[in-house]
């Protein structure tokens, strides 16, 4: 397995933790379950574009 594909799969998995995190607090202070969907999927989104970009600007493109 290549170093790129091990840490897109930890980035992955980062990724998937922190949207669960964000889903479960914005349903623990009392946010409707859309809601706290939308948050979860910024989240993903967010954290996932914050990595890859890293991934490519290490990488060198």
């Amino acid at each position: 397995m290549s170093v790129r594909l091990l840490w897109l799969l930890v980035a992955l998995l980062a990724s998937t933790v922190a949207a669960l995190l964000v889903f479960i607090l914005r349903i623990r202070l009392g946010a409707r379950g859309s809601e706290a969907v939308l948050w979860a999927g910024s989240a993903f989104a967010g954290s996932m574009a914050v990595v890859l970009g890293a991934l490519v600007f290490v990488s060198g493109g």
